[in-house]
């Protein structure tokens, strides 16, 4: 697509000016960091992982915020990447806006000047628009987001984009470059398609066992390893990030042959809810990941034991 808002990006470093760090290489403390996600992000800031923890909470804190609306932060992250260049941001965020219920029509249109919105969404694109070309918003954009919003959340919103605008500058300056597969900075991915409602292959199969699977999330994708244990209809077992090995309890698990759905609770590096739907197709697994206040994405894996 010909990019309308989003800044001229040609004299961008071409490549990393800071290399990645090797998981290999890594301290216990920049793992463990390392598991958030993010992977060229995190991998190359973790040279500094006392100011990755020290960020971290209030980056944690606006993106999983159960105050405001998962896709309307999605959009305005998306509208601070085309206004700061930040082909980072825009690459991961679309596939976030895509997972918090936002349609490829409106990640196009957050592009598009000319593009007409509902009110809520008009007034928080025009404040991210001020902020990012005047550092602040203008009286009439503040009528607006507060015709359409509370205190509470424009609070949020304001320090929503001071954070990536922030990071924006992070990104572009050391040339941090987005995982392979991910949208080129303007363009527009394309909504996966749901999945069948019944077995693909029929071979059917039970969710007890060990699982080694794949979370497909915007911020990079995550090693799990999925144990379960199915007594009747109840599943119990943990989960597992393989990188940085903080291991979860599952809650409420319950299974239909060969359809399976749990809960887990993260408490570190982030608190969140995070709730498994899948289904086994032979030595096969496939479903989707619904993280509370984020949204639903992808997995799939191989039965490993």
């Amino acid at each position: 697509m010909t990019t309308t808002i989003g800044r001229d990006i040609s004299a961008r470093p071409t490549e990393p000016r800071i290399p990645a760090v090797a998981l290999e290489d890594m301290t216990d403390a920049q793992r463990a960091l390392a598991g958030i996600g993010a992977s060229n992000v995190i991998r190359t800031l973790v040279r500094r992982d006392d100011l990755v923890t020290a960020m971290s909470p209030l980056g944690q804190a606006l993106l999983f915020s159960q105050r405001t609306s998962a896709r309307a932060r999605e959009l305005a992250i998306l509208r601070v990447a085309l206004r700061t260049g930040a082909a980072y941001e825009w690459a991961n965020h679309t596939l976030g806006a895509l997972g918090a219920g936002a349609t490829e029509a409106e990640i196009r249109a957050v592009n598009d000047p000319d593009a007409t919105w509902a009110d809520a969404d008009a007034a928080l694109l025009r404040a991210v628009d001020e902020l990012c070309a005047d550092d602040g918003v203008s009286e009439s954009t503040w009528a607006a987001l507060r015709a359409t919003h509370d205190d509470e959340e424009i609070i949020e919103y304001l320090m929503l984009v001071g954070y990536y605008r922030m990071m924006a500058g992070v990104l572009n300056s050391i040339g941090i470059e987005p995982e392979p597969g991910r949208p080129s900075f303007g363009e527009v991915p394309v909504a996966k398609e749901a999945r069948p409602s019944r077995t693909p292959s029929g071979a059917g199969g039970t969710p007890d066992g060990t699982w080694d699977i794949v979370f497909h999330h915007p911020a990079g994708d995550q090693d799990v390893t999925l144990v379960m244990a199915v007594h009747g209809d109840r599943i119990t077992g943990s989960v597992a990030n393989r990188v940085n090995g903080i291991s979860t309890t599952i809650t409420g698990g319950t299974a239909d042959g060969p359809r399976f759905s749990c809960t887990t609770v993260l408490t570190e590096p982030v608190s969140l809810e995070v709730s498994y739907d899948g289904l086994v197709d032979g030595e096969s697994i496939a479903g989707d990941i619904t993280v509370n206040g984020m949204g639903k994405y992808t997995f799939d894996g191989t039965r490993a034991g």
